[in-house]
């Protein structure tokens, strides 16, 4: 059998490994995302209190500007009273 095999216009090569060569490699795969893994929850435990420390003191700044508006309990719905004129308009005939 033939070692090259075209495929899509794509010229592919069949190579075999030897088994220390794929469990050198299966290893080092797994070495690099131990790496990211860590370095992504170490990179979590410096942002997240951060984050929290900044949305607190964020409150205490400009707590006073963000209340919301608060109504009297029993009180309806706020209506908004005005005049009103209903305009026509005349359908032409064709």
């Amino acid at each position: 059998m033939d070692n090259v095999s075209r495929r899509g216009g794509f010229e592919m090569r069949m190579v075999r490994l030897q088994p220390w060569k794929i469990w050198l490699l299966t290893a080092i795969g797994a070495g690099v995302a131990l790496t990211l893994t860590a370095a992504v929850a170490g990179l979590f435990l410096i942002l997240v209190p951060v984050v929290l420390i900044g949305g607190f003191v964020a409150k205490l700044v400009l707590g006073s500007a963000l209340k919301p508006a608060t109504r009297a309990k029993g009180a309806g719905p706020e209506v908004i009273e005005g005049h009103y004129q209903v305009i026509e308009v005349e359908r032409r005939q064709r």
